[in-house]
């Protein structure tokens, strides 16, 4: 595979306390000469005819389908190639600029927010502890941005596989006693478990305290309102992206689960990271952030999360088992949400793949989403970065 892949990431300084893990990765490309960035809007192109008569009857059966049946019902399909728009498709109901909810995609977005306040110098290192409401001598109040990031805090959580809503936190912490204040339910109901950096466990608690953490950084009152001017002028202005994000009624900003905007713009999320952070000449994200968010923390391919974004496995049986992710392009990487929300994006295809709808997340419909993403992207010819 020689020079288009990028070796050796072990110990590469990319920020104070920051770097990446050791395992290759295809670069990410650059912005073709002479096209204009999306920041107002996609320009258009239609899809290669050999590529169009796998990717067209994809869409239409993707958009026809219903709740019960395989992947449930999308509501939206948006495809970047080579930063053009080449398909694109709604549901009766649904168009170009109605919003949808991101669902845990709002976790790669308060990811990006992360490397934005590190990029301002508002981090000025993922290894050391982030700020937090839990008291001095806590053991909670040590663990670091990067742990938090990846969601190997070991707090002592349970969302993904609880058994019911009793003993879903992510219930009970947001439509539950937790719903006034979703802070206070962390501190008082989350206490420590593992050691940090240690064990990997799926947590939106933590992407909600990633976001008060980033309130408390980012404005001089962390109210809903200052921190909502301050997400605009940092990160959806710049990109061009009409995005809400949503608080509790404490004004805590729920960054680990809701953000609303339009799939062309939740594309324009995408490619971001697919033109690594930078966006019409400015640096958005630090160099090797996108990086950093797209290698598995420890190395090993087996595990399929990294900071914010879930991964592939490169044919590896994944940990967790239930995240079957067994279908090439290896090097893609994606924001994911409840109900089949996706963001993938495909460097070796120089290609983003938007879907928002709503199905179960019980049985093969995840699997099956994922393969059907994996299946577009690998129509696409690949572009051969060097």
């Amino acid at each position: 595979m020689g020079n288009r892949f990028v070796k050796g990431l072990l110990g590469l300084m990319y920020l104070a306390g920051f770097t990446a893990s050791a395992q290759e990765l295809v670069p990410l490309p650059p912005q073709p000469e002479g096209l204009a960035w999306p920041t107002q809007g996609w320009e258009t192109a239609d899809m290669a005819p050999d590529v169009a008569v796998i990717v067209q009857p994809m869409i239409d059966t993707a958009i026809a389908g219903e709740k019960a049946g395989p992947m449930g019902e999308t509501r939206a399909v948006v495809i970047i190639h080579h930063g053009k728009l080449v398909a694109e498709a709604y549901r009766d109901g649904f168009g170009p600029v109605t919003k949808q909810v991101s669902w845990s995609m709002a976790k790669s977005v308060t990811s990006a927010l992360a490397g934005r306040a590190a990029e301002l110098g508002l981090i000025k290192d993922i290894d050391a502890p982030m700020p937090t409401p839990f008291d001095a001598g806590d053991p909670r109040a040590e663990i670091t941005w990067r742990q938090w990031l990846t969601m190997t805090d070991g707090l002592d959580y349970t969302e993904i596989g609880a058994t019911g809503m009793a003993d879903n936190d992510v219930i009970q912490m947001m439509y539950g006693p937790g719903r006034f204040d979703v802070l206070k339910y962390i501190k008082d109901e989350l206490p420590p478990l593992h050691e940090p950096g240690t064990v990997w466990n799926y947590s939106t608690a933590a992407f909600h305290l990633i976001g008060n953490a980033l309130q408390g950084l980012a404005t001089d009152e962390p109210t809903a309102a200052s921190f909502s001017s301050w997400f605009s002028r940092e990160l959806s202005k710049p990109i061009g992206m009409n995005a809400l994000i949503e608080f509790d009624a404490s004004e805590n900003y729920l960054g680990g689960s809701l953000v609303w905007a339009s799939a062309r713009d939740f594309a324009k999320f995408g490619y971001l990271y697919l033109r690594d952070g930078v966006w019409d000449g400015e640096r958005l994200l630090p160099e090797g952030w996108v990086d950093f968010s797209r290698s598995h923390p420890d190395g090993p391919k087996e595990n399929v999360y990294g900071a914010g974004f879930w991964l592939t496995t490169g044919g590896a049986d994944p940990v967790p088992s239930y995240q079957r992710r067994d279908a090439p392009p290896w090097d893609s990487f994606a924001a994911e949400g409840h109900e089949g929300q996706t963001i993938f994006i495909v460097p070796s295809r120089d290609l983003v793949i938007v879907r928002l709808g709503i199905m179960s997340n019980e049985g093969e419909n995840w699997p099956d989403l994922f393969r059907w993403n994996q299946t577009i992207a690998g129509a696409f010819p690949d572009v051969g970065v060097d």
